[in-house]
């Protein structure tokens, strides 16, 4: 406290103070606790009272310190407003990771409903028990363990956020719960089917109506770059810019940057299939080459189409096209899985065929598909012998035995 006044009085010197606030009747104590200021209220009217109660606060913090507990309680409401307003800000200026706006919705739906209103440094086994009960009803189904893990990095931030600004210990932090049903196996497409969607297009554009032609042309593009790059659908292509490509060395194959993977930014590389979509692409919307457009830096997004009135537009319902040419060929569902096969089936289709056929190495397609290794082998256990067996025949290793 910088000034003192009549409502200001010293107990203890530098270390006990009870003060009112402007308009206020009930006097609040600030205390210090190993070199750190607190402020709490007394509840009470009178001066006498007051004093009363701030040597017992203080006492009480004292006695909280010694045994490693926080002074003061903060709402877990609280803390995760100064969470997401910390990860919001590192966001906006780009230093924060883009699976911070997972967290965020997280925090927002499903921790603070459940969470909001307890003491975040006396929360229990039981309330993260309460927590795993609330999350079950609100999504319907028992969470995979690639769900519960976001959900638990979530709360961690918050946590953490709490142990930053000494609201509470590490020894308070409550343990997480981690068992979630096992992600399921992922539907993807054989060779056959590959080639079956690949060779339907034309046919299936062919009987589209005037206004859905430019939408089923653009929908051919995006998979066969799907296809040909492993790229996560949805947000990172669909906001590629023409400016974020650019040749390799010898010509045949094109540097893609995303700066909106989930997994910050990354390059990949697309080969002749993409180069050919993307060559479409340039035709349709711009009667330019693609190298044109990769040399003016064009900045444009890439996966767009032409509206009625020749405007450049991004595609709506695309998932819903995907799943009526799929149901169209007759391949909607994954006759493994019986699960509906979507956008992400082509990018488990592109790694199981790197895998199986072009024997990239793992560490390079965590790379080229912008996750981890972890990732690729929780993921792709199931390519067994029958679809490895060019990789299993060993024929070098034999050959080299022999002679």
């Amino acid at each position: 406290m910088s000034k003192r006044d009549k409502n200001t009085h010293e107990i203890i010197q530098r270390t006990l103070f009870v003060y009112k606030r402007t308009r206020s009747a009930v006097w609040q104590c600030r205390y210090q606790i190993n070199k750190q200021w607190f402020t709490e209220t007394t509840r009470e009217y009178s001066l006498e009272d007051a004093k009363r109660v701030a040597h017992m606060i203080l006492m009480d913090a004292a006695i909280k310190q010694r045994y490693n507990v926080a002074p003061i309680s903060h709402l877990f409401k609280d803390v995760a407003k100064l969470t997401i307003k910390r990860m919001e800000e590192e966001l906006r200026l780009k230093e924060g990771r883009v699976i911070y706006k997972d967290y965020i919705f997280v925090i927002k739906r499903y921790l603070v409903p459940v969470l909001g209103n307890k003491p975040i440094n006396q929360l229990s086994f039981n309330d993260m028990e309460e927590l795993a009960s609330e999350r079950v009803k609100n999504m319907g189904h028992e969470p995979t363990k690639s769900t519960l893990k976001t959900h638990n990095a979530a709360l961690s931030k918050v946590l953490t956020e709490a142990v930053m600004r000494g609201y509470m210990t590490e020894a308070q932090k409550p343990v997480l719960l981690t068992v979630g049903r096992s992600t399921e196996r992922r539907p993807e497409f054989s060779l056959a089917e590959v080639k079956t969607l690949l060779k339907g297009f034309d046919g299936w554009i062919s009987l589209a109506t005037e206004e859905q032609v430019e939408i089923r042309l653009l929908l051919k593009d995006y998979i066969e770059a799907l296809l040909d790059t492993g790229a996560r659908p949805g947000r990172e292509l669909l906001e590629l810019r023409w400016a974020n490509l650019k040749y390799a060395e010898d010509n045949t194959k094109i540097i893609i940057n995303f700066n909106l993977s989930k997994t910050g930014k990354r390059t990949a590389v697309g080969r002749t299939m993409a180069i050919m979509a993307l060559e479409r692409i340039a035709h349709r919307n711009y009667g330019r080459r693609l190298e044109e457009l990769i040399t003016a830096q064009c900045p444009d997004h890439i996966f767009r189409h032409k509206s009625k009135y020749e405007k450049l537009i991004r595609p709506i319902n695309f998932e819903k096209q995907m799943a009526f040419y799929l149901e169209h060929l007759k391949m909607l569902k994954c006759p493994i899985t019986g699960n509906p096969r979507t956008f992400y089936s082509i990018r488990h289709t592109y790694a199981t065929f790197a895998l199986t056929y072009d024997k990239i190495n793992i560490h390079t397609l965590a790379r080229q598909m912008g996750t981890s290794v972890v990732m690729i082998e929780k993921h792709y256990s199931h390519l067994d012998a029958e679809k490895a067996i060019e990789q299993l025949g060993g024929e070098k290793t034999r050959g080299l035995l022999a002679s």
